[in-house]
């Protein structure tokens, strides 16, 4: 795996420590994203700029972590998409959280020209990606998790293959809807300690330690204290996973009234300009609620 050429598509919030992850251990890659400037930190390690294009022809593994299911069609399976240009023989490897049914497409289309594709979602947020600790959930042929996993330890500590193509998705969406209720649950109580008068800081770190603490308690609840909403996790795309969620309850009928609310208060972000900011700002829901701001002076 060593000696492979590796292409990495999507440098963002999370791709890019992924990426530098992989770059540190030795491995050669190729990168590419639009804005063209955020590879900026990985072509300062060695990594090299080429078009989309030219990863196919080159490298032997691709990974592509985009923002969102039609960007993801556009990259893979437009004419002039990755499946046109890869080698027979290679690997995709997509880490978008993506649609199951896209992803079982994808899987379909790649056999079809002799390569093999992974759908494997990750968890764990900006800081799990810096510090490879990553929980990652993979579908698709049970060789191709095979060749994929020595390169995806490098960031991911619990990393698991699920099933066939678009059970990776399936996973990751489960992961969401679970997320999003305890992200209600967490600003709820965040909310009703600061207006009981309790020190915050006090009841986090004491929380934290109890049945409602979690790994992600641990890392946000502080922030939404400081009142810092920047994103490890981006609210835009939090509405796409909950969306995809809630079209596979349309699929399977079935009703998940908490994913619903979860999604109108996310929404309500998004109307609200808050679009760019971190999933835990969803305490600003609140305080238009209440008609209140988090951690002022209770009178």
């Amino acid at each position: 795996m060593s000696a492979s050429r590796i292409g990495w598509i999507g440098t963002g919030v999370m791709g890019r420590w992924m990426a530098e992850r992989l770059i540190r251990a030795g491995h050669n890659l190729s990168v590419n994203n639009i804005p063209r400037e955020r590879t900026e930190p990985l072509l300062q390690l060695g990594a090299k700029f080429q078009s989309v294009q030219e990863i196919g022809q080159s490298c032997d593994v691709v990974f592509t972590m985009v923002g969102f299911p039609h960007e993801l069609n556009e990259l893979i399976l437009s004419p002039s998409g990755l499946l046109k240009s890869m080698k027979p023989g290679s690997l995709l490897v997509d880490h978008t959280t993506s649609s199951p049914h896209l992803a079982t497409i994808i899987a379909a289309e790649a056999s079809k020209v002799g390569i093999t594709s992974v759908d494997a979602p990750v968890s764990g947020g900006d800081e799990g990606a810096k510090n490879g600790r990553l929980a990652i959930m993979v579908g698709g042929e049970k060789s191709g998790f095979e060749r994929a996993k020595p390169l995806m330890d490098n960031y991911g500590i619990n990393i698991r293959h699920m099933g066939k193509a678009g059970v990776g998705q399936h996973t990751k969406l489960t992961n969401q809807i679970v997320l999003a209720g305890n992200m209600i649950g967490m600003v709820e109580g965040m909310m009703y300690g600061w207006r009981a008068g309790l020190d915050v800081d006090q009841m986090i770190d004491l929380i934290s330690t109890g049945a409602a603490g979690s790994v992600y308690f641990k890392a946000v609840a502080p922030k939404i204290a400081k009142a810092d909403h920047s994103p490890g996790f981006y609210v835009q795309h939090f509405v796409k996973d909950l969306g995809l969620a809630l079209d596979e309850c349309k699929r399977m009928k079935i009703v998940l009234p908490g994913l619903t609310m979860a999604n109108q208060f996310y929404l309500s972000m998004v109307a609200n300009g808050e679009e760019k900011l971190g999933v835990h700002a969803l305490v600003k829901v609140l305080e238009r609620l209440n008609n209140v701001k988090f951690g002022e002076t209770v009178n």
